[in-house]
Order: C-alpha cells, then sequence, then structure tokens
C-alpha cells in the first residue's frame, strides 16, 4: 500500500501533532495531501478534523459500511462511529498478537 493512499472508512492514527496516538476513521478524500477525519469523540460528524495524509499511519482495516453510506450522503450517527473505531482497533490488536505469538 503507498503511504499517502488513503480509503474512505479506513482507520488511521495520528503520527504527529497535539492529537497524537488518536484513531480516526477516513471521512472524506480532499486531494492527495488532505483528508477528513471522524472519531464520534471530538472529532464528530458535524466537524471532521482536516489533517495531511503525511502526518497519519494508515492500518488495512476499513469500515466498508460506513464507507457506503458516507459516499451515498447518508448520517451516520457519532456513536456508531466510536463502535466501529473500538472494533476495529479491537481487530487489528488482535491480529497483531496473533502474529507476534
Amino acid at each position: 500500500m503507498k503511504e499517502n493512499s488513503f480509503t474512505i472508512g479506513q482507520l488511521v492514527c495520528s503520527k504527529c501533532g497535539r492529537d497524537r496516538g488518536n484513531f480516526y476513521l477516513v471521512f472524506e478524500i480532499i486531494n492527495d495531501s488532505f483528508v477528513y477525519l471522524v472519531d464520534g469523540f471530538k472529532r464528530r460528524m458535524e466537524n471532521p478534523k482536516r489533517k495531511n495524509v503525511k502526518h497519519l499511519r494508515g492500518f488495512p482495516a476499513v469500515a466498508e459500511h460506513l464507507a457506503v453510506q458516507w459516499e451515498a450522503g447518508q448520517q451516520v450517527a457519532n456513536s456508531e462511529v466510536r463502535r466501529v473505531i473500538a472494533c476495529l482497533k479491537k481487530a487489528h490488536a488482535d491480529k497483531d498478537s496473533e502474529t507476534r505469538g
């Protein structure tokens, strides 16, 4: 996967800035350099965070059902975004621990 190629609904983690270490979902791709992110907490659907893709670490996990809804212009609840991020983080952590052990 190319470093700066992200897809809508992909799980990402901030590498730089005051939000370093926070997990988000890619809500919208602005251009090759910037995306909008949501986490359901501070960065809610009503106020997504604009972030440079150089400052993000992407994970292979994608919330495809949310991506379909967002691309169709449908509203998604912030609680659903929080739930999906928690599930994707847990699945990634479980998979990561299996490969180490």
